[in-house]
């Protein structure tokens, strides 16, 4: 018998055992088998291919849809089509289809998905991306015909899932059925991709399974078959220091996005590995043209040179980034040279800024804001994530020494995107990533009010974007794609952003990760976890 202080002692030594158990790492669905959890600054929006150009939304339609062809190392590579042939003229696309694929719903795909498809897209913001196509015909079920209003370089490249997830094609049965709701509410989603939507909790998480009967895994993967995960759980997780944490303790398998100042710490923790590599990004702080105070170029060239992207650099992207002379990342056909870009880009001076508002006819006022006709020179940046708002309170800093009252607004992203689309922006910044110099889209006039998100009008833009998708010679459209980005730079219609790397943290029991240079994770189906 134990006297009555060694029983206390005792049991309480066994409660502290126990709670050691249950509390020495959090409990998660990452302790499921089988079960891999990805944690995002965001998640989604609208799961509708084409219907919108926001990064993740075109993260998850990777993993729920698939489109005819795919692009693996810049070549065109079969994924729901088996094979196509082009006219000699160019102005004839004939794809014949694969017969054996399903749509989540157990419906077969045919030709006729594809033409709901292509004929929707031209109604959606995205469709300067199919700028060339004419109309689309149905031969038989599996072959399907696009024909051409002009012959162009880039036709395969913009229907190509990795184009920007927006030539996967939904099942059409269902897209006619939910009208407006699809893509918006879980049950709607029907694909053919690698996994299948089970719950869709905004602001916290999706939930989505494998497909079991996905068998035309594409190029680059080994696995052609059913993913090698049965769940695959995507978080919001909107803070640096949380997903790291979450990283930690095994809320999360893996970060897609990592925060630079936590790179060293996940290096250095057993067990935990950091992937490193270029991000092919276009990342910039943009003007609403469409406002009367930017009509001056003096005043949005003096706040050009109020931008610091090397202090960004170091202080936000603890040195995992470069300087962005130009929108085009040199790693794309249709950049401009960086030395020759230089011409062209406003280098931080606060003295130069100071200066040109000054010729602008701003003036001091009765503080540290400048003013002009009695209106003080004040301007509100919106973003929509941690790390952009720390870069703009670097930026706000800067502005404020030359005059500027420069705000900072922080939204939920889709906020963000109603306030862009209703005009009610002065300035804003986004995170953009591009396969090839296409992207000028944005900046089109067609594109207003998003994905043109400064709402210029500029008919030399619009014609060189259109050369562009014209041409049959590669060197012409490399000129038109340097023009525009010379022009955007040059008179301040935008400001290029730092280009910060790819950083992922993941638990060393992650393997077989298919890295995509513009997307990051992309299908997933080789991942797997030991």
């Amino acid at each position: 018998m134990f006297p009555k202080h060694s029983k206390f002692r005792v049991l309480s030594l066994i409660f502290v055992a126990i709670s050691l158990v249950l509390f020495a790492a959090p409990m998660s669905f990452a302790a499921e088998k089988g079960t891999f959890i990805v944690g995002m600054e965001r998640i989604p929006g609208v799961l509708y291919p084409s219907a919108t150009s926001d990064l993740p939304d075109i993260a998850m339609n990777f993993f729920l849809y698939d489109a005819l062809v795919t692009t693996v190392n810049g070549e065109i590579k079969p994924l729901l089509a088996e094979s196509w042939e082009v006219s000699e003229d160019g102005l004839e696309y004939t794809f014949h289809l694969r017969k054996d694929v399903t749509f989540h719903s157990g419906r077969k795909f045919t030709a006729k998905d594809v033409k709901a498809h292509f004929d929707n897209w031209k109604n959606h913001p995205t469709s300067a991306k199919i700028a060339a196509l004419e109309s689309t015909s149905i031969v038989d079920d599996y072959t399907v015909k696009f024909n051409m209003k002009f012959a162009t370089l880039v036709f395969l490249n913009m229907i190509s899932q990795t184009e920007w997830s927006y030539g996967g094609i939904p099942d059409s049965v269902a897209v006619q059925e939910q009208g407006q709701d699809y893509g918006r509410i879980p049950e709607t989603i029907s694909g053919t991709g690698p996994f299948k939507m089970i719950s869709w909790t905004r602001g916290d998480r999706i939930v989505l399974e494998r497909n079991p009967d996905y068998k035309w895994g594409p190029e680059p993967y080994k696995n052609k078959g059913p993913a090698k995960v049965e769940k695959l759980i995507i978080r919001s997780i909107p803070e640096g220091a949380s997903r790291t944490a979450e990283l930690r303790t095994g809320g999360i398998d893996l970060d897609i996005n990592l925060q630079q100042q936590d790179v060293k710490t996940i290096e250095d923790l057993k067990g935990f590995t950091v992937f490193s590599a270029p991000k092919i990004t276009a990342h910039h702080m943009g003007f609403n043209m469409a406002k009367d105070l930017f009509q001056d170029v003096k005043l949005r060239k003096a706040m050009a040179h109020a931008v610091n992207q090397e202090a960004i650099i170091k202080t936000i992207y603890n040195n995992y980034a470069d300087m962005a002379y130009g929108l085009w990342s040199p790693a794309v056909d249709g950049h401009t040279p960086e030395d020759e870009m230089k011409k062209y880009f406003h280098t931080f001076d606060l003295e130069k800024a100071k200066k040109l508002l000054d010729e602008a006819g701003w003036k001091k006022g009765s503080d540290w804001v400048l003013e002009k006709d009695g209106q003080p020179l004040r301007v509100t940046i919106i973003v929509y994530n941690e790390n952009a708002e720390r870069m703009m309170q670097i930026v706000q800093a800067d502005m404020r020494k030359v005059g500027i009252d420069f705000q900072i607004r922080r939204f939920e992203h889709a906020a963000w995107r109603r306030a862009i689309e209703n005009d009610e922006h002065e300035m804003y910044y986004v995170d953009g990533t591009h396969s090839t110099a296409d992207l000028s889209y944005w900046f089109i006039s067609k594109s207003i009010p998003y994905p043109n998100n400064v709402h210029l009008v500029d008919m030399v833009i619009d014609s060189l974007y259109d050369l562009s998708q014209r041409t049959l010679y590669p060197e012409v459209r490399t000129f038109a794609f340097q023009k525009i980005d010379q022009r955007l730079v040059d008179g301040a219609i935008i400001i290029p952003m730092p280009r910060n790397r790819w950083l992922i943290g993941m638990n060393e029991s992650v393997k077989g990760l298919v890295f995509d240079p513009i997307h990051g994770m992309h299908k997933l189906i080789d991942v797997h976890k030991e």
